[in-house]
C-alpha cells in the first residue's frame, strides 16, 4: 500500500462503487456504495454470513442502517460546516475516505480493484493524523490552508457530543468536548467513576479530566481509554434486540437478556451488570442510557459474546442542561431514553438491590460538590443544588432497597 506526501493512504478512483466488506481480512459481502453520498444502496452478495456484524440479519438485509449508524450523526453540532469546508457530501462519505474503518470493531470497506489489508490500515495499531480530529472538536490549531487528511478514526465516532480519538503515550484515548452547560457532562463521567470507585465496582470505564483551549478559554474534557482491542469488539444492545421481535410477554429489559444469553452470555452476569448500571443511573439521574450506550464484547473467533462491556457515558446527568435543578417528589418524575420512559419504573427490573452497598457512598455528594466547583464555572449554588439531588436519590433508594415501590405514588408505597 502506498502513501502520499500528505500521508493519506492512496486511493484509485473506482467510479463503479463496488466495494467488499470485510472482518479483518475476511471478505464477508459485497455492496454497492454511492460514492459521493456514502450511502449503502446495493448488498449484492453475502459470502461469510457468520461474519456479518449482529443484528444486520442472516441476508445482510440491514447492513445499509448499520453503516449509516456507524458515522458522526447530522445532529451534531458544527458538522454540516465541518463537511463543507472537506468538499465532503455526508458524514458517509466522509467516513468512507477512511474506508469506515473504526476503533469499535473490526469491519472496514475495501473498495474493488484494491490490494489493502487489515494489519496495514487499522486504527488499532497504526497510528493517524489528529489534523481531523481536531476539525471535529475545535482542539488546537491547524494549517486551514495545508491539506487535511482524512485518515481518521475521528469520523467513525458516533453521538452528539464533539469528540474524536488520539494517541497518548501508545494508548487510544476518546476525548469527548463540550462548550455549553459549564463543561459540566466531561466532570459527570469523573463523578461517575469516583462513585464506581468507592462501590468497588470494576466493570466502568475510568475517565479523566483534562483542559483544552477553544476560542481565548479553557474547557474541560474527558478522555477515556480504549476497552475494545484486537480480540474484542463491542457489540451495542440496541444491535442485539434491532431485528428481534419481542414477545409480548417481555419488556425491553428482558429481551437484552435473553438475546445476550442466545450469543453466549450467562443470564446471572448480565443481570447483575443491568440492574448495577440501573441503580447507579438512578443516582446520578442519568437520562441517556439508550441501547447503544450499553452492551457486550463480542470474540470473533469464537463467534459469541464474552462479557459484559464495561459502563460508559454517563454524561448527560445531574441535569446538566436544566436551569432550574430539581428537588423533592419530582426526582422521581424524571424522564429518560432507555428501558422505560420513566426513570423510577427502571427500577421494577431490579432484583439485586444489595449490589449498591449505600454505606460506601458516605459523604459521596459533597465529594461529586466538591468537583462541579473545582473543574466547572458553575455558580456553588448549583453545584450545591445537584449535590442535594444525589443525596435525595440516594434516600429514595434506600427506601427502595428496604421494599418500598417507589415507582408508585406514595400512597402505594
Amino acid at each position: 500500500m502506498r502513501r502520499n506526501k500528505n500521508g493519506d493512504n492512496e486511493k484509485q478512483v473506482i467510479r463503479s462503487g463496488i466495494y467488499v466488506l470485510k472482518h479483518k481480512d475476511l471478505d464477508v459481502a459485497m455492496v454497492q456504495i454511492d460514492r459521493r453520498s456514502g450511502k449503502i444502496e446495493y448488498v449484492l452478495d453475502v459470502y461469510l454470513p457468520e461474519e456479518l456484524p449482529l443484528g444486520v440479519g442472516d441476508a445482510g438485509n440491514q447492513i445499509a442502517e448499520w453503516w449509516a449508524l456507524r458515522a458522526v450523526p447530522d445532529s451534531r453540532k458544527g458538522i454540516h460546516q465541518v463537511l463543507h469546508f472537506l468538499g465532503e457530501e455526508t458524514s458517509l462519505s466522509l467516513m468512507l475516505s477512511a474506508y469506515g474503518l473504526s476503533l469499535t470493531d473490526h469491519y472496514w470497506m475495501q473498495p474493488i480493484g484494491e490490494e489493502l489489508y487489515w494489519n496495514e490500515l487499522n486504527f488499532f495499531d497504526n497510528d493517524f493524523s489528529d489534523e481531523l480530529g481536531k476539525i471535529m472538536t475545535e482542539s488546537g490549531k491547524i494549517d486551514m490552508e495545508s491539506h487535511i487528511s482524512k485518515f481518521s478514526p475521528a469520523s467513525s465516532v458516533n453521538g452528539e457530543m464533539k469528540k474524536k480519538w488520539v494517541i497518548m503515550e501508545d494508548t487510544r484515548y476518546l476525548m469527548k468536548v463540550n462548550f455549553n452547560d459549564y463543561g459540566q457532562q466531561s466532570v459527570n463521567e469523573m463523578i461517575a467513576c469516583r462513585m464506581h470507585e468507592r462501590l468497588g465496582w470494576d466493570n466502568y470505564v475510568s475517565y479523566r479530566l483534562e483542559k483544552i483551549l477553544a476560542e481565548g478559554r479553557e474547557y474541560p474534557c474527558s478522555l477515556n481509554p480504549l476497552f475494545t482491542s484486537h480480540k474484542r469488539e463491542f457489540v451495542s444492545a440496541y444491535q442485539l434486540v434491532k431485528d428481534y421481535k419481542v414477545p409480548n410477554t417481555d419488556s425491553k429489559f428482558e429481551a437484552v437478556i435473553s438475546r445476550a444469553v442466545q450469543f453466549g452470555m450467562e443470564e446471572a452476569v448480565v443481570r447483575r451488570q443491568l440492574e448495577y448500571t440501573i441503580m447507579t443511573d438512578f443516582l446520578l439521574s442519568n437520562t441517556d442510557r439508550h441501547f447503544n450506550n450499553l452492551g457486550f464484547l463480542y470474540d470473533p473467533m469464537e463467534h459469541r459474546l464474552v462479557a459484559a462491556a464495561p459502563i460508559f457515558d454517563t454524561g448527560n446527568a445531574l441535569f446538566y442542561n436544566l436551569e432550574v435543578i430539581p428537588s423533592g417528589r419530582r426526582l422521581l418524575d424524571i424522564q429518560v431514553n432507555s428501558f422505560c420512559r420513566r426513570e423510577a419504573d427502571m427500577l421494577r427490573y431490579v432484583k439485586q438491590a444489595e449490589l449498591v452497598r449505600l454505606e460506601c457512598l458516605e459523604g459521596f455528594p459533597e465529594e461529586a460538590e466538591q468537583m462541579l466547583r473545582e473543574y466547572t464555572d458553575m455558580p456553588d449554588i448549583r453545584a450545591s443544588q445537584i449535590a442535594r439531588t444525589i443525596r435525595g436519590k440516594m434516600e429514595y433508594l434506600e427506601l427502595f432497597q428496604h421494599g418500598k415501590k417507589i415507582w408508585k405514588k406514595e400512597t402505594y408505597w
